[in-house]
């Protein structure tokens, strides 16, 4: 019921990686994160219902009726009446909406660089993909690394950090300039 709480502790860390799927995507390991949390939270990793209390949201879609947009985050809360709402916004001025009135939404226990862009976390753990994955750039890693205010762990082969750092963006717009 605590959603101050929940949101500050929504913003204290942050798993970000450079795919969607793959051994090194979102897919797979925002899944093993969510075992992880289970574990410790001692329900055998089934959640109680469609919106168990403390999973971590993250908005798909913009949604004009309720405020929400593509990228915003929030964290399921108890009511204090049987119930759940989802709080959004900052600690100091939680957001509570209904979970019925929610755009299109999916578990956050980790996140796409990418999708992290202009949000920042106390913590930042970024799990690199293998050297030779074409989104493993210089720019890739400093938005990573800039997502945390406090600190930030890389993890990933050596390899891939070397490939990160010595790689800048290669961008194929296919516009031609007059020469």
């Amino acid at each position: 019921g605590d959603a101050a709480g929940a949101l500050e502790a929504l913003g204290r860390h942050r798993l970000l990686l450079a795919h969607r799927r793959g051994p090194a995507g979102v897919a797979l390991w925002g899944a093993v994160a969510q075992q992880w949390v289970a574990a410790v939270a001692g329900d055998g990793g089934v959640p109680a219902g469609p919106w168990p209390v403390g999973v971590p949201l993250l908005v798909t879609s913009n949604d004009r009726s309720t405020g929400l947009a593509n990228g915003d985050t929030g964290v399921v809360v108890d009511d204090g009446a049987g119930g759940v709402v989802v709080a959004f916004g900052t600690p100091g001025a939680p957001r509570l909406v209904r979970p019925h009135r929610l755009p299109a939404v999916e578990p956050v226990h980790a996140m796409t660089v990418h999708r992290a862009q202009g949000s920042q976390f106390t913590r930042v753990s970024v799990l690199l993909p293998p050297a030779a994955s074409p989104l493993l750039t210089r720019e890739l890693l400093y938005t990573a690394v800039t997502r945390a205010r406090d600190a930030v762990r890389v993890v990933g082969a050596a390899d891939a950090v070397r490939a990160a750092v010595e790689r800048p963006v290669r961008r194929a717009s296919g516009l031609r300039f007059p020469r």
